[in-house]
């Protein structure tokens, strides 16, 4: 409208213009003409004006279409999320896919008494990557339905394997069940993810005689419980392949039984086993049992937990059962405590004995504010039988001291357990039975002092 004022005012001038200086006749067709082209040029470019405007309204319809359609591939019901919440999620209604990875980078140094070897005592140090694992996590089509995937790399080599794989199925309030390959559901030290544990590695007893030694089944479990609706009972037992069968076909196990100081299972290979654990929770919330931790903890917790392995080979039974307790104040304090007991038919290891092993645990922690944490763990294992070192000392009872520090990093200790640097100092004063070299506990060496140093900075993402 603009454009057609300006061209009628010029043509106005230019009609004046001529008037002033042309005869009438002459003046008017002169006008006319003039008048005439100007209107053309107006409405050509009226034209080209609203042929645009037609473009980018094509144009931007295009677009909303497009995004529309992607959308609606995301999600058909447009409740689609993505972010970061202690891990990266995506989120579809009920279906959610949490992707994460743990990533533990460890120096150790450890000093040996009378090793037996060239030089009387002995220091090995190094740096290592202790863990580095990936996993998959979280709900299909019902938040009823959960699923966990995950893989570790070894530290010699990097070779990857599967580590866990399950699928767990809630298909009532307290009732669910759990297939796949998972941690024996027995030890509550073992149960705990070594993201969350207080030292920089689980005890010198569970390694023995607790979930070191379980390790991971195959099979299927029944649940009573559900910890996210905070019911103050939880109970699981599943039937499996027996004991450590983890990454085995159903024909069997490759190897009889975990590596033992006593040679336990040389002889014979598992058949089936049958395990369970019971914990109720007297007072607090259930987050706070997931580590032993008492930080973000702001009610007491205590809980009293209790579980048991049977696995059979043969006409030959192993046993191992664990009683525990775990108690957290919300300034800081944090205490756990466990007994466990290993037996062992003589049918299993070519004997006409019966072999019984137990061991006590006791750990203690404070925050002293919320990034720094103190800790203090002491474990003793007693063999039925002694083990014999090399240069033909014996020894059955292998205790374990441990006392070190937590760092949180972030502002105020935020990051947790995501972000963290621990230290710690372990005294084994009768050497230890087996080489344990996850926990930096080197060959057996004649039952003499051994002491061990370890730092760990440990990202979870």
């Amino acid at each position: 409208m603009i454009r057609r004022r300006t061209a009628v005012a010029l043509a106005a001038s230019v009609v004046a213009l001529g008037i002033a200086s042309k005869p009438a006749s002459a003046q008017s067709d002169a006008q006319d003409q003039r008048i005439q082209q100007l209107e053309a040029k107006i409405a050509a470019l009226e034209a080209r004006q609203a042929a645009d405007s037609r473009e980018v309204a094509a144009t931007i319809d295009k677009v909303l279409r497009d995004a529309e359609r992607r959308s609606q591939l995301l999600a058909a019901g447009g409740d689609t999320s993505a972010g970061y919440d202690n891990g990266f999620f995506i989120r579809s209604g009920a279906n959610l896919l949490r992707v994460g990875a743990q990533f533990q980078f460890r120096g150790v140094a450890s000093y040996r008494e009378d090793t037996g070897g060239d030089k009387s005592d002995e220091i090995e140090n190094g740096f290592e990557v202790r863990r580095m694992k990936l996993e998959l996590g979280g709900t299909l089509l019902s938040k009823d339905l959960e699923y966990f995937f995950q893989w570790a790399t070894e530290r010699e080599g990097g070779d990857v394997y599967l580590e866990e794989a399950w699928a767990k199925y809630m298909f009532a309030d307290e009732w669910g069940v759990k297939a796949g390959h998972f941690k024996d559901p027995v030890h509550h030290e073992e149960l705990v993810s070594s993201k969350r544990q207080m030292a920089v590695e689980r005890s010198l007893l569970n390694e023995l005689l607790g979930g070191g030694f379980t390790d991971r089944v195959q099979g299927v479990s029944l649940i009573y419980g559900n910890y996210g609706k905070n019911a103050p009972v939880y109970a699981e037992l599943a039937l499996h392949d027996g004991l450590n069968s983890d990454n085995t076909n159903f024909t069997g196990r490759p190897e009889p039984l975990p590596d033992d100081p006593l040679g336990l299972g040389s002889s014979h290979s598992l058949d089936w086993g049958v395990s369970g654990r019971l914990e109720v929770k007297v007072m607090g919330d259930w987050k706070n049992y997931r580590d032993f931790s008492a930080m973000g903890t702001r009610e007491d917790l205590l809980v009293i937990g209790g579980g048991f392995d049977w696995s059979q080979g043969g006409d030959g039974d192993i046993f191992c059962g664990t009683l525990d307790v775990q108690y957290e104040h919300p300034q800081g304090l944090g205490l756990y405590g466990a007994g466990l007991v290993r037996t062992v038919d003589g049918e299993l290891v070519g004997s006409d004995d019966t072999f019984t092993d137990w061991g006590l645990l006791a750990q203690v922690s404070y925050m002293f504010n919320p990034a720094w944490e103190a800790f203090l763990r002491y474990d003793v294992t007693i063999y039925d039988e002694d083990v014999v070192f090399s240069n033909g000392n014996s020894e059955d009872t292998f205790h374990e001291v441990t006392i070190g520090i937590n760092y949180y990093l972030g502002k105020d200790g935020s990051a947790g357990h995501r972000a963290k640097l621990t230290f710690d100092l372990t005294w084994l004063p009768n050497g230890a039975p087996k080489s344990v070299s996850g926990n930096g506990i080197m060959d057996k060496n004649n039952g003499e002092n051994e002491w061990i140093f370890r730092g760990q900075f440990q990202l979870l993402i």
